[in-house]
């Protein structure tokens, strides 16, 4: 069972990681898997997922009927394992929870990250995808729609705003407009009128206001699985520094722009997490193992600064991605290929 964080939860890119954890638990000990009770949430996920405002109290009183067991972040750390099913299955070995007739397995937290639950993605993407909305642009539905699609994702809300943005370790601030402007005026100067943005922001309208030439398709709030999905299927995510970014970027396969002052630098590398202690050695044996590799390779997330350039292979990439959405030249969209492909050499 995962525990909520807090009385009455957190936001969706927070919640996932002990609702993430209990899945790892559930398949290596056997258990029965209790979702998520979303009846408290603040945030009304209730909505969202189909489930009744009251279905808090269906957990609360399994955890009055049985016995309950909170496994501790200090019980994970002990088994020296970063993936939370493998960790599991060990302190199973000592504790023998599996053996018990009646037992209820409480997990809770963020440690260990998004590593810790890696094996848990394609479980939380068949959960939280697949909502993308019914009523796009109508250019999204043209005849030969080679476009890059670009998903910008402005986190307001709650979050403070500062003359500055964050700076490394620094979380729940926002980030200035003009890197958003920024970074989507260099991407229309490399891409032009194939650029498609949407914008995805738990206030649209100021989002909107902000950026009125990026405006297109956000005349409308969406729910939250909406906005994953679009985030998640874009082509590029350009990322908020917030767990929802993060969990997009997650549940994604594509590359991500990140807010360069706010990451740490160490070694000639840059982290998100390179600064608390905890995180130090698994940073420096990242940045070992980077070293290893002899050579500057692409990286899914890319630091990109205010006044700063996208690199080179990035802008590659993109442009090969926008030629792939050609419906001119794909085949099962009644489009055409050549019938002797000019980029392939004989030898």
């Amino acid at each position: 069972m995962p525990r909520r964080i807090g009385w009455r939860g957190a936001g969706l890119g927070n919640e996932i990681f002990p609702w993430a954890k209990a899945y790892l638990a559930s398949r290596e000990l056997g258990f029965r898997l209790a979702r998520p009770a979303w009846g408290l949430n603040r945030r009304d996920y209730r909505h969202e997922f189909g489930t009744s405002r009251l279905d808090w109290v269906g957990h609360a009183a399994l955890r009055m009927a049985m016995p309950v067991v909170t496994v501790t972040d200090e019980m994970v750390r002990s088994t020296g394992e970063t993936d939370y099913g493998t960790a599991m299955r060990l302190l199973d070995t000592e504790y023998r929870w599996s053996q018990r007739r009646s037992l209820i397995l409480l997990h809770q937290g963020m440690s260990g990250g998004h590593l810790g639950i890696e094996r848990a993605r394609n479980y939380l993407r068949n959960e939280l995808l697949g909502h993308l909305p019914e009523d796009g642009c109508p250019e999204d539905w043209g005849p030969d729609a080679g476009q890059l699609r670009v998903a910008v994702h402005i986190r307001l809300g709650d979050f403070s705003q500062h003359s500055t943005g964050p700076k490394p370790g620094v979380f729940n601030r926002r980030l200035p407009f003009a890197w958003y402007r920024w970074v989507l005026d260099t991407l229309q100067g490399h891409f032009g009128e194939m650029l498609h943005v949407d914008l995805v922001s738990d206030d649209p309208i100021k989002a909107t206001r902000m950026l009125p030439e990026w405006s297109g398709c956000t005349a409308r709030s969406r729910t939250i699985l909406e906005d994953l999905s679009i985030m998640a299927t874009a082509d590029l995510l350009v990322c908020s520094v917030s767990t929802f970014s993060m969990l997009a970027a997650f549940l994604s396969d594509a590359p991500y722009v990140w807010y360069r002052p706010h990451l740490h630098e160490q070694g000639g590398f840059l982290s998100i997490w390179g600064y608390p202690p905890e995180q130090q050695g698994r940073t420096r044996a990242d940045i070992r193992r980077e070293q290893q590799i002899g050579g500057p390779l692409p990286a899914r997330g890319v630091a990109v600064d205010v006044d700063g350039e996208l690199p080179s292979w990035l802008t590659g990439f993109l442009m090969t991605k926008a030629a792939l959405n050609r419906r001119s030249a794909d085949l099962v969209h009644c489009g055409v290929v050549p019938e002797r492909d000019p980029l392939l050499t004989v030898d």
